[in-house]
């Protein structure tokens, strides 16, 4: 097979919608966060898997609270949060912890997360004449954009969203619809194919 990368000649962000401040990650003393909320919040803090003796996990930031934890399971906060600068995990060892934010009723503040900055990837348009679907009209969209990306890019997943910034024409916001691995005669994955609608 050729070289992938001379076809690669266009660029995407690739974002995904995430409550997630803290992405789950082993339970240490001092575990580091990973995005700041967008909008004030409440945090939602899960520590699950873990040992647990009196365990407290203090959060500092615009505020500072503490979550107490006897057992695995959900602490919903009780302050509002507009930015977290670190996080003190004592009496918890194993397990992992996760950090979302919510609103004061408890309900999953989403915001995008970057998965792939400035991604090599090849768009191509998905010729009409080949699609033939039978929908009542405005029923659903339908992909009207694919790109090719590297086999080291392998999580692209669907309802991703995909940030144009070169290589097409039409196309400067979209939301993946379809992906899958293609493989090569060896049985490695080759590159990944995405179905884009435009939104």
């Amino acid at each position: 097979m050729s070289d992938l990368t001379d076809i690669l000649n266009g660029r995407a962000d690739l974002k995904r919608f995430t409550a997630n401040l803290v992405d789950r990650k082993a339970t240490i003393a001092a575990p580091s966060v990973d995005r700041q909320p967008e909008k004030s919040c409440r945090l939602v803090v899960e520590v699950v898997g873990a040992t647990i003796l009196a365990g407290t996990v203090v959060i500092a930031g615009s505020t500072n609270e503490t979550f107490s934890f006897g057992a695995d399971g959900v602490t919903v906060g009780e302050k509002n949060f507009t930015s977290l600068s670190g996080i003190t995990v004592a009496g918890i060892s194993n397990g992992f912890i996760e950090v979302r934010a919510a609103t004061k009723t408890g309900q999953a503040i989403n915001q995008e997360k970057t998965i792939y900055s400035n991604m090599p990837v090849r768009f191509y348009p998905v010729k009409m004449s080949n699609v033939v679907k039978m929908m009542a009209a405005g029923q659903q969209d339908i992909a009207r954009h694919k790109f090719m990306a590297g086999p080291n890019y392998p999580d692209i997943q669907v309802n991703d969203f995909v940030y144009a910034l070169s290589g097409v024409a039409g196309l400067t916001r979209g939301c993946v619809s379809f992906v899958e691995g293609c493989l090569d005669f060896d049985g490695a994955t080759h590159h990944y194919e995405a179905e884009v609608i435009k939104i």
